[in-house]
């Protein structure tokens, strides 16, 4: 279970002759200072087989600390160790070079604990180093991430330069910088990897989700988020005031009768997510959601194995929220052995919400790119009416070899009667039902939490275009 907002329980420091200290800070808040707000995907390492994550990270002063806030998932058990160099050049000669600090062992650290180096007599000069987490041991230990670039820092798994992918961090000047500064320097320029899954395409996947029966026998979870149907068809979503933890699954299975849920939905080809939704009142801003992925090789909730959902609170009109696992090197991993989608888990709200929060869920539709997800206009029906109809065609017909005249030597039989060849009759496209009208949030007040994970998992109508 993610933890949101934890007070951290302050562990021993030991300063050594070398004015170097381990910390672990106490905070009543911990975004970090060294990231976007809201890093909130916790990534787990020791049960994910995650043997090593860091960022590159750039600073403009003298500084006091350097760390990385990591989870251990309220139990306080398990270890991991952390590293920092100086950069140099690349990821495999600073690693092959010898450490400033570390490597320390950070065993059994409090859940949600700043883990890195303090210096105390001889502060870490302004400059270009590399932080990094590895041998996770024990039990469920990590790191909270996001799945968006930071200027501050370039993050590395296993390796990998992951350019969509930012750890949450801490920064500690020992003058502090006037307000407004750039709290990061200048960092080296990497060449962005292939990506290697999705596409160009710019048509909708053939299965996608809309909401135009009263079903909502496709949901499990834990009962914390409330459904209804509006009468234009759209999802509307309640997650009451102070419920925890609010979830809700979407198992595909449940869904589809007549579909290979293993061949169907290939992440590889289609790996993003595209929910469209909207606020229903914007007055009250409780933060962002999390989808976790069920493919093929992981069909259950697992730490890290997941996409932020970012809401815009600032609009009560339509948007699409993008589910994007292409900065998760384990799904990008598992897209390329062909893994397919098997649903998802929406955990619509990481933090307790102090008041009731709606909002309403037209569709969800899976995409090859992000653009394309981003400017579908939900047209499902001129979509598919807009496609070519296949013309049918009669059965080629063998053309016979030649053959010598033969001598007639009776009366020739009278060739037989010739019957056409036939004709099959082209299947009549299905019509398509109109994407549900955008009007009104169906007289609730409210926000935009459970969108993505009760979306899919409500009253789900599957609709496949015609090949």
């Amino acid at each position: 279970m993610k933890k949101f907002i934890a007070i951290l329980t302050v562990i021993g420091i030991i300063f050594s002759m070398s004015m170097l200290s381990s910390f672990a800070s106490l905070q009543e808040d911990l975004p970090g200072n060294y990231n976007h707000p809201g890093s909130e995907s916790a990534l787990e390492m020791f049960a994910s087989e995650i043997e090593c994550i860091g960022s590159v990270i750039s600073t403009v002063a003298d500084a006091s600390a350097v760390g990385i806030i990591c989870p251990s998932w309220s139990n306080d058990i398990g270890s991991l160790t952390v590293t920092l160099w100086k950069w140099d050049t690349d990821y495999n000669t600073t690693k092959a070079s010898e450490p400033l600090y570390g490597p320390t062992v950070f065993e059994n650290f409090p859940d949600n604990s700043f883990i890195g180096f303090e210096f105390e007599e001889t502060p870490l000069p302004a400059g270009v180093y590399f932080i990094e987490l590895s041998e996770p041991a024990d039990d469920m230990v990590g790191v909270w991430t996001m799945q968006k670039a930071y200027p501050g820092q370039l993050t590395f798994q296993e390796g990998e330069y992951l350019p969509k992918l930012s750890l949450r961090m801490q920064v500690n000047y020992v003058t502090p910088l006037e307000e407004g500064a750039v709290p990061y320097g200048e960092l080296p320029s990497l060449e962005k990897p292939q990506l290697e899954i999705g596409g160009t395409g710019t048509d909708p996947y053939e299965v996608y989700f809309d909401f135009t029966k009263e079903d909502l026998s496709y949901f499990e979870g834990s009962g914390t988020v409330e459904f209804e149907v509006n009468e234009d068809g759209t999802l509307h979503v309640i997650v009451p005031e102070g419920a925890f933890d609010s979830q809700y699954s979407l198992v595909f299975s449940n869904v589809f009768d007549d579909v290979d849920l293993d061949t169907e939905i290939p992440c590889e080809k289609y790996p993003y997510v595209a929910i469209r939704m909207r606020i229903c009142d914007n007055s009250y801003a409780p933060g962002a959601g999390e989808a976790f992925f069920y493919t093929t090789t992981i069909g259950g909730a697992t730490g890290g194995y997941s996409a932020i959902l970012g809401y815009d609170w600032s609009t009560t009109d339509w948007q699409t929220v993008i589910i994007d696992p292409t900065s998760n090197k384990q799904f990008i991993d598992n897209a390329k052995g062909g893994d397919s989608w098997l649903g998802f888990r929406f955990d619509v709200l990481n933090s307790t919400p102090s008041q009731e929060v709606t909002f309403d869920i037209a569709w969800i539709a899976f995409f090859e790119n992000e653009e394309a997800a981003l400017s579908f206009n939900g047209d499902f029906a001129a979509y598919e009416a807009s496609k070519p109809t296949k013309e049918p065609t009669a059965p080629p017909t063998d053309t016979p070899a030649p053959t010598a005249t033969p001598e007639v030597t009776e009366a020739p039989t009278d060739a037989p009667e010739v019957t056409d060849a036939p004709v099959n009759d082209p299947t009549e496209a299905p019509k398509a039902t109109e994407a549900p009208a955008n009007n009104g949030c169906g007289g609730f007040v409210g926000g935009i939490a459970a969108l993505a994970g009760v979306a899919l998992a409500a009253v789900l109508v599957v609709r496949k275009k015609e090949n």
